[in-house]
């Protein structure tokens, strides 16, 4: 079973010396590049470094930060110089300047001392500007909205009533009504919903311009548009909050769009999330949620050559009317009446006398951050790659689930003539049973010549579409654009193998993670849109190893805790309307487990001391609302190991129990994480605390569900064979005493090879820990036999029956586009290739490579562009014994090689290995 190595052969060592110079490069502030409206006080600086000689780091460095490119260009940190610093370090370092003044531009960079105490020059300069950091900042900015906010209310919740006595609960609720788009839109013939609004506001610049930046927030979701132009290239922007704590604005430079002379602002507003239209499952459309009417808020600034300046707010002088998006919802849809467009709205010159004067609006409640994680963007264009023609409309392939829209284009259509476009997994998308059911966008033309119909507030998650138009219109391939939309995270992970089957495992686990990022990381990009956190716990781990998911992470861990309740409950989803705060502690570990993940990747412990008291609080918590008093130790849970393939009708038996086990041994995890960062933190009362509960349950765990005579854990309720989950997460959690160690370990050995014929029987948590301990302790080979086992239930044989993306558990009968499985996506990286983190000095500055030459494969490569820089490891076969690894290592950075018999430190520079197996 075990890979039985014999000799270390040899070590070559190699390095070009181009150049002995070390560099600094790939300059970011707070994750990003070049970040706009920075509203953090003390930012951190991140760089990276290059350079051709081997073994090279950096020993100081300086930063100096200036408010202008001249000083810059100069050397001349007016705001910022931090002298030389002695220290290695290039990542989390935190501004200790003058304070930051709102609204402003500066400029930075950095030059190092390498090895030889040689200075590097200084750096190509980089650039940030801040948002607005106080209420004050806004200059008088107010909420405006259309409607008479009493008005507004009353008409609202006329029609939540009246929606409520529908027959069917689904009308029109996120899994999708019977109705189509155009139904829906009539529901309330007697008085329909309110089209997206469209506001706009005039200006006047006579003076030379040096800069303009407009900040925003438009709730639910807004376009903002100077002299007819959309600024930017973000959509469903802002990010997806509880409006009632945290609403995002983005700060733009539209220095480029403003003219000398008249200037018009328009923005075209959207329901987005804090107008959910969708009578759903958790509450959203409940009074006493977020619910509002479309409204904004916005202030646009104009620096002038001679140092003056003009403010130009949202308040009620600006003018407001109906746009052409006559319905829209995030799960429901939207419809574009081409016919409503009004030529020039967001222009100079138009005639806006009947347009209505905007209504002052509630404050959302949430406190005004600047949007720091990348946002919504598209980010791939393509046509689709067969059609055909079929009795409910023209059919479409786009080869893949994903996340995003279509954008179609119609020829000398009629004018009023309607279009429906439906969405969906199924083949056939105008079928209700399905994720998301009928899932569309509707169009109507204005007739004569090229028009387009494509989605501005809503997104889908599809692999195939059907166009229906009542008056036939037939479209090509190259008619119908389809584009990816999520959040934009830069890929850093790259794998690849000889084996097919893997890279397929990978390409749909990497698939399903970024289909699923939008603002948020979702469960699913059509059903539901909602973050679950026990997605988040399994997910975003190997969501690291492919995306930078830095930014949006942090911007995630605060929404995490915008969810906790006074008394430390942390909901299963967020946002939410308070979903069942408390009653998961597994699920809303996410609250722990996400800032530890930032901490193993980017060494980043800032979350962990601003969220410190609130993470403390779930502690305390969690041990009064889950710990059983009978069993103290063992937690009630209200999830289990989700999709395991377990059934009603399996062996008789059904579904284990084992939630409570479970969940007390993730929260074992939790409380020695929490441990690890107190002592980290210099938290000395709090550590005392912890290391007192990891006692203390780990002691109810072995009292409750260790069966000393069998030498396995069961769960609480009897079950007639051994549970592989709890037994793996004992084994991966180091839960179980050393003692018994090797004999559970080959009694899970034994399950997943004799008794399940090498399957794993188990959900998403036993994925996430059965590839992570089980080739890490020697069976590597055994796990490659696993996934790429085509017999169900396996990943294997999801590829075999075409997935493109995850399915929710084993088998196609839910959603095909999740990504909580995508855990195995680790074994690839971790532990084929070998690139690992090192937990007790994390953030990838030290290195452990460790790979496992599968006997199975005749290669397997990866790379991880780090925060320090790109690690690459390569392993190829060269006969049935010998295999040659290859890695780099960036410089700043050292590794532990761990090959068989052979360990050694290396610093930074590319080395190649052979190993000599039996």
């Amino acid at each position: 079973m075990r890979n039985k190595y014999l000799t270390f052969a040899f070590v070559l060592f190699f390095s070009i010396s181009s150049f002995s110079q070390i560099e600094p490069y790939d300059l970011k502030l707070e994750y990003r590049n070049n970040p706009e409206g920075v509203d953090t006080e003390a930012p951190r600086f991140f760089w990276k470094l290059q350079s051709d000689e081997s073994s090279q780091f950096q020993k100081a460095y300086q930063i100096i930060v200036a408010t202008s490119k001249e000083n810059i260009d100069n050397n001349i940190g007016d705001v910022f110089n931090s002298k030389k610093v002695k220290s290695s370090d290039n990542i989390q370092i935190v501004y200790k300047g003058k304070p930051l003044k709102a609204a402003s531009e500066y400029y930075w960079k950095v030059r190092i001392w390498d090895k030889h105490n040689k200075v590097s020059s200084w750096s190509k300069a980089a650039y940030f500007s801040t948002g607005l950091l106080e209420k004050k900042d806004w200059k008088g900015a107010q909420w405006i909205a259309w409607k008479n906010q009493k008005e507004w209310e009353t008409e609202w919740w006329r029609k939540k009533d009246i929606e409520s006595q529908a027959t069917e609960f689904q009308l029109p609720s996120y899994f999708g009504a019977r109705l189509s788009m155009f139904e829906r839109y009539q529901f309330y013939n007697d008085k329909k919903h309110d089209p997206a609004p469209l506001l706009r506001k005039g200006f006047n610049v006579k003076k030379k311009v040096k800069s303009a930046k407009a900040y925003i927030s438009g709730i639910g979701y807004y376009e903002l548009y100077i002299n007819g132009e959309k600024i930017g290239n973000s959509v469903l922007d802002p990010g997806w909050t509880d409006y009632r704590k945290t609403i995002l604005y983005a700060t733009h430079d539209i220095t480029a769009q403003v003219k000398n002379g008249a200037n018009m602002a328009g923005v075209m507003l959207g329901r987005g999330f804090y107008g959910m239209m969708a009578y759903d499952h958790w509450g959203f459309y409940k009074k006493g949620s977020w619910i509002g009417q479309p409204k904004l808020i916005c202030r646009i600034k104009v620096d002038y050559e001679d140092g003056t300046s003009k403010d130009i707010v949202s308040d009620l002088s600006w003018k407001v009317t109906g746009g052409p998006v006559v319905y829209d919802g995030p799960h429901m849809g939207e419809i574009y009446d081409a016919s409503k467009e009004i030529k020039g709205w967001s222009k100079v010159g138009l005639d806006d006398a009947n347009w209505d004067t905007v209504n002052p609006a509630p404050n959302p409640g949430g406190e005004l951050v600047s949007q720091m994680n990348e946002p919504i963007r598209v980010t791939k264009t393509f046509h689709p790659i067969a059609t055909k023609n079929s009795s409910r409309g023209q059919w479409f392939d786009v080869g893949t689930n994903m996340s995003g829209w279509v954008r179609l284009r119609i020829k000398n259509a009629k004018k009023g003539q309607r279009i429906t476009i439906y969405f969906g997994e199924n083949e056939d998308p105008i079928t209700a049973k399905q994720p998301g059911g009928l899932q569309q966008m509707a169009y109507i033309c204005k007739g004569g010549g090229v028009e387009y119909a494509e989605c501005r507030f809503s997104y889908k998650g599809f692999r195939y579409i059907k166009v229906k138009s009542f008056r036939k219109l037939k479209f090509k391939l190259e008619d119908v654009e389809v584009k990816y939309v999520h959040s934009d995270v830069p890929r850093v992970g790259h794998f690849e193998s000889s084996d097919k089957t893997v890279n397929a495992v990978h390409d749909i686990c990497r698939k399903s993670l970024i289909f699923n990022l939008h603002s948020i990381p979702t469960d699913c990009p059509h059903r539901e849109k909602n973050g679950w956190l026990g997605d988040a716990v399994t997910g975003m781990e190997f969501g690291m190893a492919n995306y930078d998911l830095a930014a949006l992470m942090t911007k995630f861990t605060r929404d995490i805790f915008d969810g906790q309740d006074e008394f430390g409950g942390i909901p299963a989803i967020v946002p939410a309307n308070y979903y069942g705060p408390g009653k998961s502690s597994l699920w809303s570990s996410a609250g722990i487990h996400i800032p530890w993940y930032m901490y193993q990747y980017y060494n980043d412990t800032r979350l962990f001391d601003l969220y410190w008291d609130k993470m403390m609080l779930f502690i305390k918590r969690s041990w009064e609302f889950n710990n059983i008093p009978e069993k103290d130790g063992m937690f009630k849970e209200r999830f289990n190991d989700w999709v395991t393939p377990y059934d009603a009708t399996y062996k008789g038996g059904g579904k284990p129990g084992g939630n409570e086990v479970i969940a007390s041994m993730n929260f074992y995890l939790v409380l020695k994480r929490m441990a690890y960062m107190a002592d980290k933190l210099g938290k000395k009362k709090d550590k005392k605390q912890l290391e007192q509960q990891v006692n203390r349950i780990h002691k109810g765990i072995q009292k409750w569900a260790f069966d000393e005579e069998k030498v396995e854990y069961v769960g609480l309720k009897p079950f007639h064979e051994f549970l592989p989950v709890v037994n793996i997460l004992a084994l991966n959690y180091a839960i179980v005493p050393e003692k018994y160690r090797k004999q559970l370990e080959k009694k899970v050995v034994n399950n997943i090879v004799k008794d399940k014929d090498y399957h794993i029987w188990g959900g998403i948590f036993t994925v996430h820990s059965a590839y992570e301990y089980l080739p890490k302790n020697g069976y590597a080979d055994m796990m490659h036999k696993v996934v790429v086992n085509e017999e169900w239930p396996s990943f294997g044989w999801m590829i075999k029956n075409g997935a493109t993306t995850l399915p929710e558990g084993y088998k196609f009968t839910s959603s095909n586009i999740h990504h909580f499985m995508g855990a195995v996506d680790n074994f690839f990286y971790r532990h084929i290739v070998g690139i690992n983190v090192d937990e007790s000095n994390p953030g990838f500055q030290n290195i452990i490579l460790k790979p496992n030459f599968i006997k199975a494969m005749d290669f397997a490569k990866a790379s991880y562009n780090s925060i320090h820089g790109e690690i690459k490891a390569e392993w190829k076969k060269i006969d049935d014994t010998t295999y040659e690894y290859f890695v780099v290592i960036p410089p700043n950075c050292s590794a532990k090689v761990q090959l068989p018999n052979k360990m050694e430190i290396i610093k930074s520079g590319s080395f190649k290995y052979s190993v000599k197996l039996n």
